[in-house]
């Protein structure tokens, strides 16, 4: 016989949802009562408790116990629906990357038919809304929400697998019930659409549009994102083929092929000025490659202009007004396997959760802003395993996901993570389209903690060096609750954030013989108690110290643990940077055991890791650093990971802990000469430049190379098979290249920093990473100087100068310019003096200066002549034809910007012949033929969006909607304008106002 009472039933949920887990009175009483219980709630729940005690004895296995914190009810999860619910989504979920793993298409297939019967068994579960017959409302508003949220996605999941198997009614069914429900949720509605489509009733579906999309002007003041408009465009493309195939003929003589209801429900606009075209931005001096995908030449703009479909059951693109996330973050580390000890500080850690979460909290008004912990101490004290198990008790209570970095505040290098590398991190976690991630970091901050607004998240910030680099990362949504681990206390968060400190101190000799005996076992440990407080005694409490005690005597189960205390004994030191606070902690011999059992080729690989600079390292630079083979680095690199003196943090990367990287370092100084270091350092840094070059040439294939020194013997240099290639492996590595750009600088080695910051500059320009790319060539031109190397000074000041013209700093920009064009004049670079010209060219019609501008794109084009560069030769012509534009003389503009598209298309470079239609729609706009701008800005915006050129598409963009107002087009106008402030917007680009003071002159919203 179940709970009959609202009451008891409120008390079994909350015991149910924290199964295992202690759950206070007080959130009992919250969870019956809500905020304003009645003097005599504490007594009630008692008798409810009793209650539930004699109902209880009737279900297996279950036990409600009582304790000084309050109760808990352990059960099976196979017993209690929501787990099972939880798990089966998550075995749907894991089930295609398992099969993924394979590489098998039927596994794959299989595995997604597999996917889609989990996720109807998991639905089959629910019997109606979460919580619907609890008492009161608390618990309804604030975990049953979520939990709705979790059926509400798993319906998407499954509709959108049915949809890839052809289950098109089913999912029809589904997703309808769910959008009657939800109407503005934008992934049900773009699902229904599809499988409306599919099963024929297209009309359904346009109808589903119209609906939706008057909802969203009406009570979200903005238009539907960009998969429900092509999905309405697709709908629209159906139906009229159908009745082009009943008329006998294709419909499109005489049309553009745009269709649809683009001006909204009323069909009219309110008229207004029109606003001139804005001065663009000329095309850049130099030819890039063209990255796969890029639209044809002849491809129709309506069939160009919208990006490819993502597949159905993946994240849908966000609108450009806003952002939708579809992803859950879950990037907690594994939690240990046999966690002892530390009950006050769980506890402590408890008493924070925020009122409404589960367990602790207490009562009270709900907070204001984000719950802040610092758990601070010494190094190796266990602050990360507390906080990541404490993490994983409470990650239900959180439905919203865990977000988790390591911010390598302390390490034996200088390696700390920025604060844009930790925001960066945290965008993708959500599955934030690249194209949508703004420039600056500020708006990149400013877009994660909107991300995190109204969202109930857990936030693991772990080794942070100080306040200001976490300052930044802090949300502003009260329902977040962030946990913090560092060395220093951070008074200031404390201060000024109301962080509540948690310092962390060495075990108890209690609590150290517990670690002992869950890693060793209570026979062994009572079968040796002297040794065991000796062991205790020498670790002086330092977890870290006991673990790796624990593991090696686990491992080596025949060794007395009085054998291991005489070895702490006979191996007594310190690490001098690394102590832990006491005279008698010491890890330096707990860590030899482990390396003492490497053989002869680990233990060289180990030592030599202490010489990369950076915080991962792959197996291909592992290889290069020890001058071997990648399989053998691969085999030698298990090794380490299984003796515990690496980790693999990610598939293929290896990292150390700080300690361990210290204890390698000082391995290497003291066993490898200085000239067996140095070598190593030679072949590591030939490996990461040699591999950039390689990846430079595929993903600018273009581009103008330089001449590097041959690698060493034993080095081993990647290879690309095209641009995505190369653009991942940049992604993943851009990392260790900065850190080995900068070790190469400081260790003399200046002609590896000032070409690896060469073979950065195109991925970080194309990237946005200005900054950064500011950055590393300031490095570079240090380096270049003291060898006076004058080629790589110049590339280094064009480069400096290419970023800071990027930035708006156009006095500084043209400083590096002056000077890269000097430096090329000197070592007779014709190619180079062209390059520096064409960006002057660039500064000088951003400063007015249009005289001067046509100046240097004639020497642009005459250098590039004379030299021979068909490519460069191209791009001058369409800079030439601007810069005319630019003074008034259209003609001549068209003239140039012609012959400039004739070559450029006859070569295939996507690139400059974007550029070309650009220059040219702009001549004809300004000539009076405002069609033929039209159809001119419309091959460049296609050409510009296949490339991911984010910034010159927003401006093609922003020069069509002015050439369609010129015509009477002020709908088209208005569509293109808010495209391109969507654009203009997350770059920060200075242009954004001029856009939206047009789209304020027609009237229109800015998005």
């Amino acid at each position: 016989m179940g709970p009959t009472a609202a009451q008891q039933r409120s008390v079994l949920a909350m015991l149910l949802m924290a199964s295992g887990r202690v759950v206070s009175v007080d959130r009992l009483v919250l969870a019956v009562w809500g905020e304003d219980p009645p003097g005599s709630a504490r007594n009630a729940v008692q008798v409810q408790i009793s209650k539930l005690r004699r109902i209880l004895t009737a279900l297996p296995g279950a036990e409600l116990t009582t304790s000084a914190k309050g109760y808990s009810l352990t059960v099976a999860r196979e017993q209690v629906d929501l787990h099972r619910f939880r798990d089966l989504v998550r075995a749907a979920r894991e089930a295609p990357k398992e099969a993924g793993a394979t590489g098998e298409p039927e596994a794959a297939v299989a595995a997604e038919a597999r996917a889609g019967e989990l996720l109807r068994s998991a639905l089959h579960l629910w019997r109606g809304p979460a919580l619907a017959d609890v008492a009161g409302g608390w618990l309804p508003e604030t975990l049953g929400a979520g939990l709705e949220e979790e059926r509400r996605a798993a319906v998407e999941e499954c509709a959108a697998i049915d949809l890839r198997s052809g289950r098109h009614h089913e999912a029809a069914a589904e997703l309808s019930v769910l959008v009657a429900e939800h109407p503005l949720r934008e992934r049900s509605v773009a699902l229904l659409m599809e499988a409306l489509r599919r099963c024929g009733r297209r009309a359904d579906a346009l109808a589903l549009f119209r609906s939706t999309r008057r909802r969203y002007v009406e009570e979200l003041g903005i238009e539907p994102g960009d998969e429900l408009q092509r999905l309405h465009r697709q709908a629209l493309e159906d139906s009229r083929e159908g009745r082009e195939g009943q008329d006998g003929h294709d419909g499109r003589d005489g049309r553009d092929g745009r269709s649809g209801d683009a001006s909204g429900p009323s069909g009219t606009y309110v008229s207004a000025p029109a606003t001139a075209p804005a001065p663009p931005t000329p095309p850049d001096a130099a030819p890039a490659p063209t990255p796969e995908g890029a639209p044809a030449a002849d491809e129709p703009p309506e069939l160009a202009a919208e990006p490819a479909a993502e597949p159905l059951g993946m994240p849908a693109t966000a609108p450009e007004q806003f952002t939708v996330v579809t992803a859950v973050p879950q990037q907690l580390p594994s939690d240990v396997a046999h966690f002892t000890g530390r009950e006050r500080e769980l506890a402590g850690l408890d008493a924070l959760l925020p009122a409404g979460s589960g367990e602790g909290g207490g009562g009270g008004r709900p907070p204001t802003a984000a719950r802040i912990t610092v758990i601070a101490g010494s190094g190796g004290l266990g602050k990360t395993t507390l906080a990541v198990h404490w993490a994983h008790r409470v990650r239900d209570r959180f439905p919203d996901g865990q977000l988790y970095v390591n911010l390598r505040g302390f390490g034996p290098t200088d390696s700390a993570m920025t604060v844009a590398e930790a925001v960066r991190g945290f965008l993708d976690a959500f599955q934030v389209p690249a194209h949508r991630i703004p420039a600056t970091l500020e708006a990149q901050t400013a877009l994660y903690r909107s991300l995190l607004a109204d969202r109930r998240m857990l936030i693991l910030l772990d080794n942070a060096r100080d306040a200001e680099q976490v300052r930044p990362l802090l949300p502003g949504s009260p329902g977040c609750l962030v946990v913090l681990t560092s060395r220093n206390e951070l008074t200031s968060l404390v201060v000024a954030e109301q962080a509540q400190p948690l310092p962390l101190d060495l075990l108890d000799r209690d609590e150290a013989r517990e670690l002992l005996i869950s890693r060793v076992g209570a026979e062994r440990v009572a079968a040796e108690p002297e040794a065991v407080e000796e062991v205790i005694t020498v670790c002086a409490g330092l977890p870290l110290a006991l673990a790796i005690v624990a593991a090696r005597a686990a491992t080596h189960p025949r060794f007395g643990l009085e054998a291991l205390a005489g070895e702490l004994r006979d191996a007594r030191g310190s690490l001098d940077a690394f102590e832990g606070g006491d005279a008698t902690t010491d890890v330096r011999a707990v860590f030899s055991w482990s390396y003492h059992t490497l053989g002869a080729d680990a233990a060289r690989l180990f030592r030599l890791l202490g010489v990369h600079p950076g915080p991962d390292i792959a197996a291909p630079a592992a290889a290069s650093l020890v001058g071997i083979p990648v399989p053998q680095a691969r085999r030698l690199l298990i090794q380490l990971t299984r003796a515990h003196l690496i980790t693999e943090r990610a598939p293929g990367q290896y990292g150390f802990h700080d300690l361990l990287r210290a204890y390698a370092m000082e391995l290497t100084q003291a066993y490898d000469a200085p000239e067996e270091r140095r070598t190593a350092l030679h072949r590591m840094l030939d490996h990461y430049l040699h591999t950039a070059v390689a990846a430079g040439r595929a993903f600018t294939p273009h581009r103008e190379p330089i001449a590097v020194e041959p690698v060493r013997p034993g080095v081993s240099v990647g290879e690309f098979a095209g641009h995505g290639q190369a653009l991942l492996w940049f992604i993943v590595t851009y990392p260790a290249l900065m850190a080995a750009l900068q070790e190469a600088a400081e260790a003399g080695f200046e002609s590896h920093a000032w070409q690896l910051a060469w073979s950065l500059t195109e991925f970080l320009d194309q990237r946005g990473h200005w900054h950064d790319q500011r950055t590393v060539h300031r490095i570079a031109l240090g380096s270049a100087h003291r060898i006076r190397d004058l080629t790589g000074q110049a590339h280094s000041c064009y480069a400096l100068g290419l970023a800071d013209l990027r930035m708006g700093r156009y006095d500084r920009a043209r400083g590096h310019l002056v000077r890269a064009l000097n430096l090329y004049r000197e070592t007779g670079n014709a190619v180079g003096q062209a390059l520096a010209h064409g960006a002057l060219n660039l500064a000088s019609e951003r400063e007015g200066r249009h005289d001067e501008g046509l100046h240097h794109a004639l020497r642009a084009l005459k250098l590039y002549r004379a030299a021979g560069h068909r490519s460069g030769e191209a791009y001058a012509l369409n800079n030439v034809g601007w810069a005319y534009a630019m003074l008034g003389d259209f003609q001549q503009t068209l003239v140039h910007c012609e012959k400039a598209l004739t070559m450029l298309r006859q070569a295939g470079d996507r690139r400059g012949e974007s550029a070309a239609w650009d220059s040219l729609g702009y001549a004809h706009s300004h000539v009076g033929d405002h069609q033929q701008a039209i159809s001119c800005y419309r091959h460049a915006v296609d050409l510009r969006r296949g490339r991911g050129e984010r910034v010159r598409e927003a401006e093609s963009l922003h020069r069509l909607g002015s050439a369609q107002l010129a015509a009477g087009d002020r709908a088209g106008a208005r569509r293109s304008w808010q495209r391109a402030l969507t654009r203009f917007d997350s770059l920060g680009h200075p242009d954004a106002h001029r856009v939206r003071d047009g789209l304020t002159g027609l009237g229109g919203a800015d998005g």
